[in-house]
This record gives C-alpha cells, structure tokens and sequence, in this order.
C-alpha cells in the first residue's frame, strides 16, 4: 500500500506520486460511465424498444440509487476508511456494467443501472474524500479543480472510445470494457486510498445527514439539473439533427472543462464560491438555451462550450463550501451529504426532462434545462447564499 499518511499540512506539496496514483484510479472509473452514455441511450431505445421516460430512467436511474445510498457511504468512509469505499465502489459499478450482457428489458436496464449508482455512492464519496485528506487547507480548491480533472478526462475519453468500439466490435464489447476499467479502478484504489483517518469512531453517527452541507448542495443540483439533460438527450437530438458522431460533443464539453481546470485551477479559491457560481449559472443557462435554440450542427457545439464554461467550477466552488463545514473524522459524512445532489440531479433531471421530450421536443427539454441554471442564480443571490455567509 501507499501509506495511510496523516492530514496533509499546508506546508506539504498538492502534486505527490500518490496524489497521481489516486487520480489515474478516478480516470479508469470515469471512464467506464462515459463508454455507457452515447451506446446506453440507442440500446434502450432501439433494443429494448423504451422510449425517452425509459430513456431517460436507464441512463439517470444510477443516480437515484447513488442518492440513497450517501448517506451511508459517508459514514462507512469514515470509520472503515477510504479504502473500503474506493474498491467496493469499483467493483459494485463494474458488475453493473457487465451486467448489460444479459439484458433483455427495460426494467432490468434500470435494475443494472441502480446496482451501478450503489457504486457510484461509494467510489465518488472515497476518492473526493481520498483527495481532501491530501490538500493542504489554502488549496482545497485547486485540489478540487485537478480531480475534477480525472472526472472529465474519463468522461472525455469513455463516450469516444464506447461510439468506435461499438461501431467496430458491438455493444456488449461496451459493456465488457467497462468492467475491465472498473477492475483497474479498483485496483489504483487500494494503494492509494487510505485506511481509517485519524480519530475516526466506530458504529453509526447520530444523523447520516451533515446538515451544513445540504445548503451549497442545493445550490449544486438546480445548477445541475440541465447538464443531466444535456447527458441524457444530447445523442438523441444530434441523431435527430443529422450529426452520427454525438462523441464529438461529450469530447468537446470534456476538453474544454479540462484544459479550464487546468489552466485556471486556483481561480475558485480567488473569486470565492459566490462570484464563481453566479458565472457557473449565467453560461450554463446560455449554452442550454443556444442548443435548444440554434437548432443546427455549429448550435450543438457552441451551446456545447458555454455549458462547459458554466458547469468548470460550479462542483469546485461548492464543495470546498461543504468541506470546510465538517472536521476530517466527519468529512466523507459531508461529502456524502453534498454529493447526493449530483446523484439527484442526474437521476430527476432526466425523468423530469425526459418528460418534456415526451409532450414536447429534445430542444424544449434543453431550453427547460436553461431555466433550472436560471432557477439556481435567484435561489443562491435570494435565499441560500444570504445563510452560507452566515454560516462560514
């Protein structure tokens, strides 16, 4: 194992081989849910003969499951350790993923996809936790900012590589290839996280929810509402619109939320979760509604880049909100606790959305996606934002 080293202090280096080690775990994981996105969609619809609800349960049903099961993934990350999360996590999301090789109806897709979102809770909850225990406090953001990284150059790399290879081979190579990246996830997962942190307790807490955290959480799932949309029906409106290579555009939103975190890593630690979020909403709104609105190839890929201007630092911003709320024996409990509303969004987000494609078209759907970005800039200047300067 790479040890199960204290609480990093600000005087020690961000960028260690261990930091490395761990990151390239989270490359391999997320790019195994970015191989289902563009091949998940199609094999529902035309396979399985489901329609866009369907559509958008199979492909957002992961995340349903994934919000039950934070707020028991936090504690369990901090009494059993990171560890126990990270590798648990791989292997639950790789068997969901393999599990599509024997799929033959709607209702078991969805059943495959839940057991994934169980991974989903553990794996994501023990690697940002992992990540956290590695910065130093006056970089907690930059941290961010770099896993975010591995996050999206999975999500870059996956729905490339699913679209060739199902083209090339079929779709149940998809699936196959899936799990191998989750087992090389788990793999990276167990010498790189740690064990049980420092001052960790055993049994239960008194609340499986960590109540500061559930106020930047709710400003992250209405700013996350459209981009579930934007996963779920993007292959399906550029197949609408003639374009057959729908990887192109997850590339394009990938690249350009990498190189921005990259290139722009501490801006979230300088503007502040306030500023930087107000930026996040206005061009995910923008973006949204330019893919709903230009209805044509060069619309999908500038509404594409601003939604990825909106959506770089939205997650950075808000999570060091729901890092600095808990001490490090409670830290997977907060992260637990915020990171339900991503699992919530993506699961809501496409039923909700979904619907609208049902009464109306994929472009209504992208424009009501807009109006969720639109909806989370009023809550966090009116509501929310007032009570976390308060509390912080």
């Amino acid at each position: 194992m790479i040890g199960d080293n204290p609480p990093v202090r600000d005087s020690q280096p961000l960028l260690t081989a261990r930091f490395a080690v761990l990151c390239l775990g989270g490359v391999f994981y997320f790019m195994s849910l970015g191989l289902v996105y563009p091949v998940l969609p199609g094999f529902v619809e035309n396979d399985l003969g489901g329609g866009p609800v369907a559509v958008g349960l199979a492909v957002g049903g992961f995340g349903l499951s994934a919000a039950v099961a934070r707020p028991l993934a936090g504690p369990l990350g901090d009494s059993k350790g990171r560890r126990f999360l990270g590798v648990w996590g791989c292997v639950l999301a790789g068997l969901g993923i393999l599990g599509n090789l024997w799929v033959s109806s709607v209702a078991v897709a969805v059943l495959f996809r839940l057991l994934t979102g169980l991974g989903e809770a553990a794996f994501f909850v023990g690697i940002a936790t992992a990540v956290q225990d590695m910065a130093p406090e006056h970089r907690r953001g930059e941290a961010t900012s770099y896993f975010s990284v591995t996050v999206y150059s999975g999500l870059a790399a996956g729905p490339i590589i699913g679209e060739q290879l199902q083209s090339a081979l079929s779709t149940d190579a998809v699936w196959v290839l899936g799990g191998v990246l989750c087992a090389l996830g788990t793999a990276s997962a167990a010498v790189s996280m740690q064990g049980r942190p420092e001052g960790a307790q055993s049994g239960w807490p008194n609340s499986f929810i960590h109540w500061p955290a559930t106020r930047p959480a709710l400003l992250l799932g209405l700013g996350l509402m459209g981009y579930s949309g934007f996963l779920a029906f993007i292959k399906l409106h550029v197949d609408d619109i003639g374009f057959a290579h729908s990887g192109a555009v997850f590339a394009t939103f990938a690249i350009m939320v990498i190189g921005l975190r990259i290139l722009l890593a501490r801006l979230p630690d300088r503007l502040g979760p306030q500023r930087t979020s107000t930026l996040s909403y206005a061009f995910s709104a923008s973006g949204l509604w330019v893919i709903a609105l230009w209805t044509q190839i060069p619309g999908v890929f500038v509404g594409t880049a601003l939604l990825a201007m909106g959506q770089t630092f939205l997650f950075p911003a808000l999570f060091v909100l729901a890092i600095q709320s808990a001490p490090i024996n409670r830290r997977s409990q907060a992260i637990g606790t915020f990171s339900i509303a991503f699992d919530l969004a993506v699961g809501l987000g496409g039923l909700i959305l979904g619907g609208v494609v049902e009464v109306s078209s994929y472009s209504m759907a992208f424009f009501a996606g807009g109006c969720f970005s639109l909806i989370a800039l009023v809550v966090s200047r009116t509501v929310v934002r007032p009570r976390l300067q308060t509390a912080y």
